[in-house]
């Protein structure tokens, strides 16, 4: 029987991992982490250049399948019998509800991933209109419409981008407020740390520090990993607050930016 050392690390596609540790299985992605205890799994299948893990279950139900795509066949097929070997004999096994002992980690929700990307065009639509109004404005109007324009131009994007980022975070918790499913988190092991479950029964991991024995909260039941508590907190509605101020200042700058080039 193998020890955990000798059983391979699987890397598969888009820098996604499957680690054998003491408590089981760790698989990786860019944006989650599962982790999935010893007694969750019914085996580990090698199938070419994929492993699927299948969890346990009671009678009559269909096993969940965690893959990992695009890994090496042959240490595939070391991994899938190193972790085999290390699982209780199926006939040993109690009936166990494996999904309900997995617990995700989620670090970007689809919804966080997506307000990235509209930050990230937004923020390069302000560069290309500075450099575009600063060339043409040097070109026509002289050397101080391009200074100002340069000085004056990202400070008023990077206000409408905060206030964006905040209102925007503020109308998707008022939306998962409205049509989310409830439930409560229960503490987990580490200090404000908690877990609650989803429709499928896989525990979704938070981090709370001010919470108290339990997390009210509401999920997406598109995305489950996408949670905001029931009722908007202090820090919730100083941030909506503060994404009005910053975008009246953006408007401020706007009207000012046009003043100081109309005098140029």
């Amino acid at each position: 029987m193998p020890n955990l050392s000798s059983i391979p690390v699987l890397t598969g596609n888009d820098r996604t991992n499957l680690t054998v540790i003491p408590e089981g299985l760790l698989l990786r992605s860019r944006h989650k982490d599962l982790n999935i205890p010893a007694e969750a799994v019914a085996r580990v299948r090698a199938e070419g250049t994929s492993v699927a893990v299948e969890l346990r279950v009671r009678a009559g139900e269909t096993p969940t399948v965690f893959r990992i795509e695009g890994v090496d066949g042959a240490r595939a097929v070391a991994f899938a019998e190193g972790v085999n070997s290390l699982l209780e004999p199926e006939e040993e096994r109690e009936e166990v509800d494996g999904i309900s002992l997995v617990v995700s980690d989620t670090r970007r929700t689809r919804w966080t991933q997506g307000a990235n990307r509209r930050l990230k065009w937004f923020t390069l639509a302000v560069l290309a209109l500075t450099v575009a109004l600063a060339v043409l404005g040097g070109l026509t109007q002289g050397a101080a419409y391009p200074v100002i324009t340069v000085l004056f131009t990202p400070v008023i994007g990077a206000c409408f981008a905060g206030s964006m980022q905040e209102l925007t975070q503020s109308l998707h918790a008022r939306r998962i407020r409205r049509i989310g499913v409830k439930e409560f988190a229960r503490p987990a092991n580490l200090p404000g740390s908690y877990v609650y479950q989803d429709s499928t029964r896989l525990n979704h991991a938070l981090i709370r520090l001010s919470a108290g024995p339990y997390v009210e909260l509401a999920y997406d039941p598109a995305d489950p990993a996408d949670w905001v508590t029931v009722r908007p907190g202090f820090m919730e509605r100083l941030s909506r607050a503060a994404g009005v101020f910053v975008f009246l200042c953006g408007i401020g700058g706007v009207a000012l930016l046009a003043l100081m080039l109309s005098e140029v």
